[in-house]
């Protein structure tokens, strides 16, 4: 609360109605329409994929603007930051960040497939800034994909929303156990989360 007064940010009180909406609306999905859906995940987005191919989402201009930290990560000026993003898409928020910082580099992973293939596919990648690959955060070892200490940044935007509530902690705990680099006095442990629910 306090880091967005600082930013000059308020948090807004629900209205009577509005806590009147939220209590009623309370309708619970079946448990086998749950569990079609938890079993169909990766279907279901490779669908979603299919369907909207890279049209879907903005790209994402915003994301140094909104997390300052990340500009203030670094020691000094040129200094390289890796980073990996965990649920990167089609890359709407990976190629504006690379092309926006050339001293980047991008582990970036995804749960569908055929995203991870619409990112190869980006005239934007290039082996030499950028490693993409599939993975299930919630079961996947990120350590198959990423060596030991060499992230600095981890962000994970608009991904623990998609993730049912029983799993988040099984995302968080597959960051939280991959060392990140240590290559500065001052510890750099910087998670970017952000999950936007309406």
């Amino acid at each position: 609360m306090a880091a967005l007064q600082r930013r000059g940010l308020q948090t807004r009180i629900l209205s009577s109605e509005e806590e009147e909406k939220l209590k009623r609306d309370q309708a619970l999905v079946s448990d086998f329409k749950q569990q079609k859906l938890e079993k169909e995940a990766q279907k279901n987005w490779d669908l979603f994929y299919k369907r909207n191919s890279t049209n879907f989402f903005k790209d994402r201009h915003w994301t140094t603007r909104e997390f300052e930290e990340l500009r203030s990560c670094r020691e000094f000026e040129d200094q390289k930051l890796t980073i990996l993003e965990a649920g990167c898409g089609v890359g709407n928020c990976l190629f504006p960040l690379l092309e926006e910082d050339p001293d980047i580099f991008a582990y970036a992973c995804d749960f569908s497939p055929r995203a991870v293939e619409y990112v190869k596919q980006n005239p934007l990648y290039d082996t030499e800034r950028c490693k993409v690959f599939q993975c299930d955060l919630t079961k996947d070892d990120l350590l198959e994909h990423v060596p030991p200490e060499s992230v600095d940044v981890v962000t994970l935007i608009f991904v623990l929303s998609a993730v049912h509530p029983d799993k988040m902690h099984l995302v968080l705990q597959n960051i939280y156990k991959m060392p990140l680099c240590r290559s500065t006095a001052a510890p750099k442990d910087i998670l970017f989360a952000s999950s936007f629910l309406r």
